[in-house]
């Protein structure tokens, strides 16, 4: 069975998840949703100017947007963000490296430009 093939009947059967183990706990990140990704890239975009995924992980700091986005990546929302919170920093970072292994990164980090580029926009008065 070719690529294409085994991608298209995993998405039908539900069998296109990764699992995550974050503070000892396992999680399930299936392919982002438009709604997830977008939640995401808002902690991703305030991590200075990127050009590539290594350049938002060598930008982060801290756990806290690490968490906030891998919160956005499992369940669509902010949710979990304390319960990642007390993971590391590595696991943080790992985890979100398999769920943007599930997107093309292009994607993603034009979609966090965007975000930074929209959000620079509204805060400038007119």
């Amino acid at each position: 069975m070719n690529q294409g093939a085994r991608i298209v009947s995993d998405a039908i059967i539900g069998n296109d998840f990764k699992v995550v183990v974050v503070n000892g706990k396992s999680y399930i990140i299936y392919p982002p949703t438009i709604h997830k990704i977008a939640g995401a890239a808002s902690y991703l975009s305030n991590v200075g100017k990127i050009e590539n995924l290594e350049d938002i992980f060598r930008s982060m700091k801290d756990t806290s947007n690490a968490s906030h986005a891998l919160s956005w990546f499992i369940n669509g929302n902010d949710e979990l963000f304390e319960e990642l919170s007390r993971g590391t920093f590595e696991e943080n970072v790992e985890a979100l490296s398999i769920a943007l292994s599930l997107i093309s990164i292009e994607n993603f980090t034009r979609l966090s430009a965007l975000a930074k580029n929209v959000a620079d926009l509204a805060a400038k008065q007119r």
